[in-house]
């Protein structure tokens, strides 16, 4: 795949380091990092310097200065003109596990290969190891067709001081580290390796020193004579040992199967034959698929980057725990980007999805009384319900309660989730059951499965004879305020949850999947579950406006916003193999047929798109995810079988665009307005486009 514009920044991120490498948009900060929700502030240095002195280098830079000219000046330089690639020069080469670019005389690969981790209960150390190595590697190839000699180089000039790792005595790993957390190395016994101001003062060095620790930036030069082609295999490296979290005490997993940052990068330059491998298999699956187009494709490699550059896989008291962090924020384990994440984590790692539901059960479930708005003094029985994450900034939250949630708010952006994270629960753990018939887990969790049931009827009314099938009463954790959903930044028509149609939908999925799960285990429960959704489903369609053509996305105040998501909790009994509930010929038919209308009548640039084609998620709100859009274009096509051929391939464009361009200093984004990245930066949950690959051809 070839972007259009391949001047944009991608993340390269090994599995479960929270460490990343991010570099491709032109002349702007590049480089290595871990646990930052954003860029590298610093340079990346690629290219070749010829004998005659003229630089050759790709444009991963803001701009070249040196710390040299705090010290002394030289007047009477006079170097040759530096060649910096330009977009017309340059081919990018985007792939699943590949970036590659291209400029006359120079190839850089980004290998960053991901593969399922497998589950540390049954895997043996080797299978560990090679799935967890914290390091990514970096392929050069340089052809010198010129009449003299080249020196290639690859630099890394972030604000942090280095050492080296080779001297005369040792030339086993060639490099440099800094403070035994990051590092630039080879074991190519033709490369040296340098340190100082820059690139420039190193490889024209007026002094003998190669090392040179005042300097910021370390590297790697090889020489390349006239006419001849070289490779240079480097890996950046990254190893923090000490404790990872607080509030609860971990470590990264790799501290166990790696002793320091020189067993990381012996292992990686070890194994680079299997990691080439592993991204040629993973290029090639993405690259096969005919019925992707090449934005599909560009997008579904955009977001695995930058998933997995918020990963932490980590280990608690010799038990592994699994963080996903919320992109710039730093958010824990977000339930709300857990479930749509869920997916693509089913696909490749299901074990996390256990392990973060579990712990979500075992430090993170609460239990609260509702009320009614029009009298929040007097408090119902509720039921359980889940934190909206598990703490930030690898700080975890005091028991039970989540970094983000606070009480007193009405409906505005950090009030509770509570209703929400409810069904999150519900929902993530039904779907992994049926794709993964984990019998132990529902034993041991069959009793949260019955809680959880309680707790969305009371929330509906706790006067069974008053229910609705909505949610109607507020949960006691907001001090007399409203809850609101994970569209937290929108207006009430997606904000809110009472009445909410988008959350109804969330509810009636929730009731089916615990209808199937006790089906054949408790008549009473599973029957409750189902009257429960008939309820949900019956609302919805009452609520449909002839008028309008749509189903207003509150229910109550005259409400008459038109929202795509009505139709997105589809997905979850059509994930757990419930098929039949998403038909217009099932138990559910008329429901199905409704949200046909609903989305067809809102589907077009009057209502929820924008002039190039783009989904806006509410017809009242400049404010889109990319990561909703992409599980309901799924459910629109794959789900609800409606025919966006045409106006398919002009969204994934559009789409497409909003991360090259609206986000392109931020890598993979997921909220815009316009097309612009407005937050949500550097975001892992856009990975809920893994779904394309399930979509059958046809549609």
């Amino acid at each position: 795949m070839i972007p259009e514009n391949p001047d944009f920044h991608a993340q390269h991120s090994p599995m479960g380091a929270h460490s990343s490498f991010t570099l491709g948009m032109h002349h702007a900060n590049s480089g290595a990092v871990s646990e930052k929700g954003s860029v590298a502030e610093g340079a990346t240095l690629v290219g070749y310097r010829t004998a005659s002195g003229q630089y050759h280098y790709f444009p991963f830079f803001d701009k070249l200065e040196s710390e040299k000219e705090r010290y002394v000046s030289d007047e009477n330089a006079e170097p040759l003109p530096d060649v910096i690639f330009s977009k017309e020069n340059m081919q990018r080469e985007y792939l699943w596990a590949t970036d590659k670019f291209s400029a006359p005389g120079v190839q850089m690969e980004v290998i960053s290969p991901f593969d399922s981790i497998p589950d540390p209960a049954k895997a043996s150390d080797d299978e560990m190891r090679f799935a967890s190595c914290p390091a990514t590697l970096v392929r050069l190839t340089f052809n010198n067709q010129s009449q003299e000699d080249w020196q290639g180089f690859f630099a890394l000039s972030p604000d942090t001081r280095w050492t080296a790792l080779d001297n005369d005595n040792n030339r086993q790993i060639i490099g440099g580290v800094s403070r035994d957390q990051l590092a630039v190395a080879t074991t190519n016994q033709e490369a040296k390796s340098f340190m100082d101001f820059t690139h420039d003062t190193a490889l024209d060095r007026d002094h003998s020193r190669s090392h040179f620790l005042l300097g910021q930036t370390c590297g790697l030069e090889i020489t390349v004579p006239a006419g001849a082609q070289k490779e240079l295999v480097l890996c950046v490296a990254y190893y923090l040992e000490n404790k990872a979290t607080f509030n609860r005490t971990s470590k990264y997993y790799y501290t166990k199967l790696f002793a320091d940052i020189k067993h990381v990068i012996n292992y990686a330059m070890s194994e680079q034959d299997r990691y080439f491998a592993l991204a040629a298999k993973r290029d090639e699956e993405l690259s096969s698929r005919t019925d992707l187009n090449d934005e599909q494709k560009f997008l579904i490699a955009h977001a695995t980057r930058s998933y997995y550059g918020s990963t932490e896989f980590l280990i608690e008291s010799d038990k592994p725990l699994w963080v996903v962090n919320e992109g710039e924020y730093l958010m824990m384990n977000t339930f709300d980007l857990t479930i749509d994440m869920l997916f693509f984590e089913l696909k490749f790692n299901p074990w996390t999805v256990k392990n973060i539901l579990e712990n979500f059960v075992s430090h993170y479930r609460y239990y609260d009384e509702v009320f009614s708005p029009e009298n929040p003094e007097k408090l119902y029985p509720g039921g359980v319900s889940f934190a909206h994450d598990m703490g930030v900034a690898n700080q975890f939250s005091p028991e039970p309660f989540s970094s983000y949630e606070t009480s007193g708010l009405d409906r505005k952006c950090f009030s509770f989730m509570t209703y929400e994270q409810l069904c999150n629960w519900v929902l993530t753990a039904g779907v992994y059951l049926g794709q993964n018939k984990d019998a132990d887990f529902f034993t041991r969790h069959r009793g949260i499965f019955q809680d959880c049931l309680t707790s969305l009827l009371n929330r509906d009314n706790p006067d069974p004879e008053k229910r609705n099938g909505l949610m109607s009463f507020e949960s006691s954790m907001t001090k007399g305020g409203g809850e609101i959903s994970t569209y937290d930044s929108l207006d009430h028509s997606l904000g809110q949850s009472r009445n909410n149609i988008y959350l109804a939908g969330k509810a009636w999925a929730s009731y089916l999947i615990i209808h199937k799960l006790f089906k054949d285990l408790d008549t009473k429960v599973s029957e409750e579950a189902f009257s429960a959704a008939e309820l949900t489903a019956k609302a919805l369609c009452a609520g449909y406006d002839e008028d309008l053509g749509f189903i207003p996305a509150v229910l109550e105040n005259n409400n008459k916003s038109a929202i795509i998501p009505a139709i997105e909790a589809l997905v979850y009994p059509w994930e757990f193999g419930a098929k039949e509930y998403c038909s217009e010929n099932g138990p559910f038919g008329d429901y199905i047929k409704v949200l046909k209308r609903h989305f067809n009548n809102i589907h077009n640039t009057d209502t929820c798109l924008y002039p190039d084609g783009a989904w806006k998620l509410s017809s009242t709100a400049d404010n889109s995810w990319m990561s909703k859009i992409s599980i309901c274009q799924y459910v629109a096509r794959e789900i609800l079988k409606i025919d966006l051929k045409e106006a398919s391939a002009q969204a994934d464009l559009a789409h497409a665009r909003w991360q090259r361009e609206g986000a392109k200093y931020h890598a993979c984004s997921d909220q815009f307005t316009s097309g612009k990245a407005i937050g949500s930066l550097y975001y892992p949950r856009i990975v809920s486009n893994i779904l394309w690959l399930k979509e059958s051809a046809k549609h």
